[in-house]
């Protein structure tokens, strides 16, 4: 466990307005809907220099893995803290998960790791909560789910179409946007554990070259797959920072987090049937499809990408306790 006893106690507001509640949480009845999505490494290697890189380097780094990111549009039942009496919520999020190698000074083999560098979620506790402890990079929105009118997966939120002092922003817009060949039909489930998720995943996923690049990196691949295997828990890296008061271009704390989630329990999952597509809209305050290097059909300022396989999966988890893996020093 982390020594903390260093740390100036958190001033408790609970009772007062307090939307920040404590970790850990729980979170039952999670439906997750996932797209594998094509992406251009350059791009998103480039992504990562910019926002985790720049900060961490050389102490700490991150490289891309493989070719692929996945979207995740998902519902939770009900969430609560584990360490206070609050009450239970549910929400929606949609998100996009990219899988980083991280590389340590002194260590040999790199570490399996997921970075979010787009969420939106549709209330404001969860937005706070990620946020603030765990540095997730989370933005309100409105999420549309396939189960809804309309058959399709929708997030939408505030953009602005082009950045300059005359740009109003469009409130509610669609960001992203997800829709198949055979919505209506009922969802095949293929597994009911972990294990059984892992191997249908897994299966799913390629390389480039249909391999891992380097027998360094195929060696931690199979032992860090290994690990979740054993202890269900995916470890999800963030640049945790807040502006100084002082000055804009100036961060009062920086580091990089690890917030790992424990997957509890797996209740069912699947292949998604059909075809899929997701189309993103471009904007300059959300240059996702440049970002992570998305390709396909452009139409306006919409790209619409192939989606590689989907699945769905039904779970409980837990988030615990964080770490920092690395801080700035002021």
């Amino acid at each position: 466990m982390t020594d903390t006893s260093h740390l100036p106690n958190y001033i408790d507001r609970l009772g007062h307005g307090e939307i920040c509640f404590p970790q850990p949480l729980r979170l039952q009845g999670t439906t997750s809907y996932a797209f594998a999505l094509e992406a251009k490494q350059a791009n998103v290697q480039a992504f990562v220099d910019s926002q985790l890189n720049a900060a961490c380097a050389p102490e700490l780094r991150y490289e891309t893995v493989g070719d692929t990111v996945l979207l995740t549009f998902l519902e939770v039942e009900s969430a609560t803290s584990l360490s206070q009496s609050i009450g239970v919520q549910g929400d929606r999020e949609a998100m996009f998960w990219v899988p980083l190698w991280e590389y340590r000074k002194g260590h040999i083999f790199p570490r399996l790791t997921f970075w979010v560098p787009y969420l939106l979620i549709n209330v404001d506790t969860g937005l706070v909560v990620g946020r603030e402890i765990w540095g997730y990079r989370k933005t309100i929105g409105d999420i549309q789910l396939m189960t809804d009118p309309g058959n399709k997966f929708v997030a939408r939120t505030t953009i602005f179409p082009t950045l300059s002092d005359t740009t109003r922003a469009v409130e509610n817009a669609e960001l992203i946007t997800v829709t198949g060949t055979e919505v209506d039909g009922v969802l095949k489930d293929d597994f009911h554990d972990i294990a059984g998720m892992m191997s249908a995943i897994c299966g799913q996923m390629r390389t480039p070259n249909g391999m891992i690049e380097t027998v360094v990196e195929g060696a931690a691949f199979a032992w860090d797959l290994g690990k979740l295997a054993l202890d269900f828990v995916i470890p999800v890296v963030n640049l945790k920072q807040f502006r100084a008061s002082e000055d804009w271009t100036k961060a009062c704390y920086q580091s990089i987090t690890e917030s790992p989630a424990h997957l509890d329990k797996v209740h069912g999952g699947g292949l998604l049937p059909g075809e899929w597509s997701c189309t993103i809209r471009d904007c300059e305050s959300h240059q996702i499809a440049n970002d992570l290097g998305l390709t396909g059909t452009k139409d306006g300022d919409l790209l619409t990408a192939d989606v590689r396989f989907a699945f769905w999966v039904n779970f409980d988890f837990t988030t615990r306790n964080g770490k920092t893996l690395w801080q700035a020093m002021s």
